[in-house]
């Protein structure tokens, strides 16, 4: 711990003018750097409130302009930092920046000069705690274009923590696409000699992301034989099978595929408004955007990878740059600007409803830095709960509230991976499987409510924080996917989402929906959805209360599986012939209980012998000798169930798991010679799905 929080009992008059002198500190070996600054800044109350206005600094301190960064911007970037100042007009309410008037005046700028207009970059110091300060550098573009926001005044910050005494390094935190995404950050970054904070700015959101293993310019996340992580973010597990560095990262650079929005206002396309004198070429170029989602029938797998383009640096970096940018105190924006103004842009999400999808407006802002927390609270936008201790002792609960989770998609072919069956034995299923699951073409956006917070994938990836305890709604969006929500109850700490972890969607064209009416029944509190090859494809509360609706592949076959209000399972199967001709299958009353279940084992024994003779060398062996019993028994259970003989229904399913069971240990044994080993390896998930089903028949009370 490098210092504790200060007690807060100094007043705000005392404490507003700080004079904190470095001096006498050399630039290397350990004893510091030479310098001084004028740190104004209050206490942060409990409550942030606006900053009192600060007094600006005659010239640029040595730390902050040693620490400047160097900036990377992608080929496609538009809008890069440059001062507001310049497009600051009176109004009866005060000094104003309006999104028309920047955007205009930016695009006249740029068009004529070839070059970005006016390159400036704002600091500001900040005590952070007890020894250590925030070195923060803010950067302003007039707008953001982006695949889930885009507003007019985006700003982004980098910060960096040092100590007092030593001028030493100690953490960078890069903004990363909001509060509710986790920050890119660097605890005890290398920046000796000629070394500085390196960003990598994403092309129109300018999310930053550090870059600090000297592979430039690229972000990579994970380290290797050859060089070390751009973050030190805590490791995560997203899903049991995938573990990785709960940061934001950089999402085009680690070979994600973003598809843009072009935003409207007013009925127009932005580029087509009335009110603004720019063009299409003035926007984020239009082959990596998409500007209807709904329309697609599949998603599109041609959208342009990032490409590295201009590099700007402040005059002093020893780097090789396109254009240098000027070192502005952030209080002079405070002193000539009062507000940042312009029409809210927003865009729909399609969450599946039982009768038709429903859609929910998500709009985006940026607000006013000194209205921020983390403007006079540094550590406010630390994300990473390790971090945070270390500057100043403390844990927030709420870093440690986490929503994560994997999307990938369910298509057609049997070369994609499938539930508990290795690649290797993968040829065992030629021929007969349908479905199987592939990464993503397309990254895909994801909004979390009761608080709407939207964020991308990143390589089907996607992390939320600060997510408050109670219920909230997920829904994934995708060009040519069909949408997909889930509703759950947040309890604190780190919650998977879908199944444990795992999302899937499923192409436009491809969908066939499931849809489910309970109201009438005994409600629905939660759903299932397995492919018998597959796996799990959907796992959580419906959408709509006591109704759902869920989007599968209508070449696979599944087994739903419903729990209602009272905590009773049951289940019915969905194949292809299922579908009407308009994609849908509609179950209008849900039933639940012993006999529900019960019908179903019936019918995923058929299709698990059906399975077991097709992979079989001969006719008949033990194997499909226990199989056919466990189904007789099975349809005997289901007759009992329906009489309403429920204990001869158990002694029934306990016979089925016995055989079950004598046909799993028969197939793992070495003597058999009826099943290849990928053929073994293609049976085990299946034999085992069919067990639990049995025993839950088994422990599940018959409907009243």
């Amino acid at each position: 711990m490098l210092g504790m929080n200060k007690s807060g009992d100094d007043q705000p008059e005392d404490s507003r003018r700080r004079v904190l002198t470095y001096a006498a500190l050399a630039a290397l070996g350990g004893t510091g750097i030479a310098g001084a600054w004028t740190l104004s800044q209050p206490d942060a109350p409990s409550d942030p409130a606006p900053a009192p206005p600060e007094a600006i600094p005659e010239s640029v301190p040595e730390l902050v302009a040693r620490h400047a960064p160097d900036l990377y911007f992608g080929a496609l970037e538009k809008w890069f930092p440059t001062d507001p100042q310049q497009y600051a007009i009176e109004t009866v309410g005060g000094s104003v920046v309006d999104g028309y008037t920047a955007l205009n005046g930016y695009t006249t700028a740029f068009n004529n000069a070839g070059t970005p207009p006016d390159p400036v970059v704002f600091y500001r110091v900040v005590e952070a705690a007890e020894g250590v300060d925030a070195i923060q550098y803010w950067m302003y573009s007039v707008f953001d274009q982006f695949t889930v926001n885009f507003h007019w005044h985006d700003w982004e910050l980098l910060q960096v923590f040092v100590d007092r005494e030593t001028g030493t390094p100690l953490l960078l935190s890069a903004s990363a696409h909001s509060r509710a995404s986790p920050n890119n950050e660097f605890l005890d970054p290398d920046l000796s000699g000629d070394r500085r904070p390196a960003i990598l700015a994403e092309v129109g959101s300018h999310s930053s992301a550090s870059e600090l293993n000297d592979r430039l310019p690229s972000f990579e996340r994970l380290p290797t034989d050859d060089w070390r992580s751009d973050v030190t973010n805590d490791l995560l597990d997203i899903s049991q099978s995938l573990s990785t560095p709960f940061a934001y990262g950089l999402p085009r650079d680690e070979g994600a595929r973003l598809p843009f929005v072009m935003p409207e206002l007013d009925g127009y396309r932005l580029d087509q408004h009335p009110s603004l004198s720019v063009d299409r070429e003035d926007f984020i170029d239009e082959r990596v955007t998409v500007d209807s989602w709904r329309g697609l029938p599949r998603p599109p797998t041609d959208l342009p990878l990032r490409e590295p383009g201009l590099v700007i640096t402040s005059s002093d970096s020893p780097t090789e740059s396109d254009a240098t940018y000027r070192l502005l105190p952030m209080a002079s924006v405070r002193e000539t600007v009062d507000d940042f103004v312009g029409p809210q842009l927003g865009f729909e999400f399609a969450i599946p409803g039982f009768a038709e999808e429903l859609y929910a407006s998500h709009i985006t802002s940026v607000g006013i830095p000194w209205e921020q927390p983390r403007y006079t609270d540094p550590l406010a936008d630390v994300t990473d709960p390790a971090h945070r201790q270390r500057i100043d002792g403390e844990r927030p609960a709420g870093l440690l509230n986490r929503v994560v989770g994997s999307v990938r998609y369910l298509g057609s072919g049997s070369d994609g991976a499938l539930n508990g069956v290795p690649a290797a034995p993968r040829e065992a299923l030629d021929g007969l499987v349908d479905v199987s699951l592939y990464d993503l073409p397309t990254e895909v956006a994801v909004r979390l409510a009761s608080d709407p917070e939207a964020t991308v994938t990143r390589n089907g990836v996607f992390g939320l924080l600060h997510v408050d305890s109670g219920e909230h709604q997920l829904v994934v969006n995708g060009p040519g996917f069909a949408p997909l929500a889930q509703r759950f109850v947040h309890e604190g700490g780190l919650f998977q989402a879908g199944a444990g972890g795992e999302l899937t969607l499923i192409a436009t064209e491809d969908a066939g929906w499931i849809r489910g009416d309970g109201r009438e029944t005994n409600g629905i509190a939660h759903i299932r959805v397995v492919e018998d090859y597959a796996g799990v494809v959907y796992d959580g509360r419906p959408a709509e209360d006591d109704r759902f609706a869920v989007a599968v592949h209508r070449a696979g076959r599944y087994t739903v599986e419903i729990e209602d209000t009272d905590g009773r399972l049951g289940a019915y199967r969905v194949g292809p012939d299922s579908f009407d001709e308009e994609g849908n299958t509609i179950r209008e009353g849900i039933d639940t209980g012993k006999q529900s279940l019960i019908t179903t084992l019936v019918d995923e024994l058929r299709g698990g012998r059906e399975l077991a003779r097709s992979l079989a060398d001969g006719e008949e062996n033990e194997i499909l000798n226990r199989l056919s019993r466990a189904q007789e028994e099975a349809a005997a259970a289901a007759t009992a169930a329906e009489r309403g003989d429920g204990r001869t229904a158990d002694r029934q399913l306990s016979t089925v798991s016995s055989l079950l069971m004598e046909a799993l240990e028969i197939l793992s044994s070495e003597d058999q010679r009826a099943y290849s080993d990928a053929a073994v390896a293609a049976l085990e998930p299946r034999f085992q799905a069919l067990i639990d089903r049995a025993e839950s028949a088994a422990d599940t009370e018959l409907s009243p």
